[in-house]
């Protein structure tokens, strides 16, 4: 099979996202161990880090939350920031668990 964009190369893979077939050259990135074209591994990384950001905001978010619940309930006693911590570091990681970014690796090119 030839490759997508360079006729007459052998492909030697196929891009993991819209599995058109690619040279080594056309390999640009790796998204998840898995190669993929130019213009897929922009998209991906692109979504990597809408998602990396969309997370930070929520951990934040949690934590403001839980501040305010700690300072209501418990009147402002000293160990609420702790446990507003504590508890926004585990928010963080369940939302990084269930919403999975891809991992994005960028390839270097061949001279």
């Amino acid at each position: 099979m030839d490759c997508a964009t360079h006729e007459g190369t052998t492909a030697e893979t196929s891009c993991a996202v819209c599995h058109r077939a690619l040279c080594a050259d056309c390999v640009a990135y790796d998204v998840n161990d898995e190669p993929t074209c130019e213009r897929c591994g922009r998209l991906e990384e692109d979504r990597s880090r809408s998602l990396g950001s969309t997370l930070l905001v929520l951990t934040g978010l949690g934590y403001l939350v839980v501040l305010a619940i700690g300072f209501v309930v418990f009147r402002a006693r000293p160990f609420i920031g702790g446990i507003a911590a504590i508890a926004a570091i585990a928010l963080g990681r369940a939302l990084q668990l269930a919403l999975k970014p891809p991992v994005v690796i960028r390839r270097l090119r061949r001279t």
